[in-house]
């Protein structure tokens, strides 16, 4: 083809590259019955929502009429066959949704085996007898519905199994399918002067509601599904049952803001164990409870946070338009707090963008309004916003931003060591996070050796933490590690940090 001679054990009439190369279309992957997606190999692999190892139970399925070898594979996907090697073992998860789709639609999965995206999906919602969640996004903003939506949700959440909830056929919504419905944040809520003559909230009761959420939310940066998040759900599906057939008033609106304070735990909780759907249904919650109780600072937080998933899941314009809708509901009443907040959420976008202009503008703006903030007069949900985490953010999205402009590393490391400097030794997992990212500085700066050295010290306490999302920074930094892997060190680092995700 490319006219390059062929070796006399070579049984193919192209060469290697040649073979690499060719279209799709002609030596792509074969048609599948339908029943071939339903086999256990695959069934599993699509259970765990893990694309490697849908790769690999594809090449290894029994219903193959000839071996389908890596190499093989990997030309249909475009990639080569170390690649395809990493990601079937787990050393390389694929976690980019652009990645993720190309894969899918390169070997023809059917959309409704797709956990990362919409598209495609049927709408279950509705439908509990198939134990799927409610669909959040198309739920009515009145105060009565967003209670039921609430119940019926956490009910349904807690009803279903872990195994059951990572196989649901809801996914995680993006690009107008998320922003339209969210919109309508910015409307007046309908008034509440129809709701139930039930008994209303008293304020013992409120403050016993106030008193269990305070505890609740404390577990929200410990990670993991288990008892944690059953407890924070359960109190979030006895709350919303009591808000459903409470009337208008005060200690009512206050009962909904406790509710919001829940959901947004219960979100977090959800995406620290990789279950983005579930974390996106609950931000949503939040959202929508703040509103309910008359509290949009609250609401913008939580929009801060639905984008900060965005970003995590590759989605930087989905994200943005996240933080704009923030940033305009709360253009009125916003602390100088939250305003540097959203301020650098809005830099984290122009960040993974390689916005180098639009990213150090919103910086500065973020700085220019922390500055502004008074003693006394910021919510106490602020608090964890402090001189320490606005530093740290900065420094986390100027090393992102090195990765398009390397001169931006040394100011990385600057403002991340500043964020050391300054952060409270108890708030254990944010110091972890800091100095992860201080070792993919230094990665980026070309400095393998002394970033290993910060992995290695860091990994005990990770490895204490359980947390998914440490894990997975983890795993970004061993990605960012591979083109030194021929030093030992590296090698040792990167296999230290494979026993810590397999722990």
């Amino acid at each position: 083809m490319c006219g390059a001679l062929i070796a006399a054990d070579n049984t193919d009439r192209l060469c290697h590259r040649c073979r690499r190369n060719a279209r799709t279309d002609i030596y792509g992957p074969p048609e599948v019955p339908a029943d071939f997606w339903d086999h256990e190999t695959m069934a599993a692999a699509f259970a765990d929502r893990d694309m490697g190892a849908v790769l690999a139970a594809y090449r290894h399925h029994p219903q193959h009429v000839s071996r389908v070898t890596q190499d093989r594979m990997a030309s249909w996907l475009g990639i080569s066959q170390a690649q395809l090697s990493r990601y079937e073992t787990g050393e390389n998860p694929i976690d980019r949704i652009d990645r993720l789709r190309h894969f899918a639609r390169a070997l023809g999965v059917p959309g409704d085996r797709l956990w990362f995206d919409r598209v495609g999906i049927p709408s279950q919602a509705g439908r509990p007898d198939q134990g799927v969640p409610p669909d959040v996004l198309a739920a009515a903003w009145d105060a009565s519905s967003i209670a039921r939506s609430v119940e019926e949700t956490a009910r349904s959440d807690l009803a279903i199994s872990r195994r059951a909830a990572l196989t649901g056929a809801a996914a995680v919504a993006m690009g107008p399918a998320l922003v339209e419905p969210l919109q309508r944040w910015l409307h007046p809520l309908q008034p509440l002067s129809k709701w139930s003559s039930s008994a209303a909230i008293g304020e013992e009761e409120l403050a016993a509601l106030q008193h269990v959420a305070d505890g609740l939310r404390g577990w929200g940066g410990r990670g993991g599904y288990g008892l944690a998040r059953k407890a924070v759900l359960g109190q979030l599906e006895e709350l919303a049952e009591r808000l459903s057939r409470a009337p208008a008033g005060p200690t009512t609106e206050r009962a909904f803001f406790i509710g919001a304070e829940l959901s947004k735990v219960a979100a977090s909780m959800s995406w620290d164990a990789g279950m983005h759907d579930a974390a996106q249904r609950y931000y949503v919650l939040g959202v929508r409870l703040a509103k309910a109780g008359r509290n949009d600072p609250f609401a913008a937080l939580c929009l801060a946070a639905m984008a900060r998933q965005m970003f995590d899941l590759g989605r930087p314009e989905d994200g943005l338009e996240l933080v704009q809708l923030g940033q305009y509901g709360t253009r009125r009443n916003a602390t100088p707090t939250l305003e540097a907040l959203l301020r650098t959420r809005e830099a984290w976008a122009y960040a993974q963008m390689g916005r180098v202009r639009e990213f150090h503008r919103a910086v500065g703006q973020a700085q220019d309004s922390f500055a502004q903030r008074r003693e006394g007069a910021e919510p106490w949900w602020l608090n964890t916003f402090d001189e320490a985490e606005l530093e740290g953010v900065i420094g986390a999205r100027m090393r992102d931003l090195a990765g398009h402009d390397p001169r931006q590393a040394p100011q990385a490391e600057q403002h991340i060591r500043r964020a050391l400097d300054l952060r409270d030794p108890a708030r254990v997992r944010n110091r972890t996070f800091d100095v992860i990212g201080l070792a993919r500085t230094r990665m980026v700066a070309g400095e393998p050796e002394e970033a290993c050295g910060l992995i290695h010290d860091v990994l005990p306490t990770a490895a204490g933490l359980a947390s998914g999302r440490i894990v997975r920074k983890l795993q970004d930094f061993a990605k960012e590690a591979e083109r030194h892997r021929d030093l030992p060190v590296v090698r040792d680092t990167r296999e230290a940090i494979r026993g810590v995700r397999t722990a």
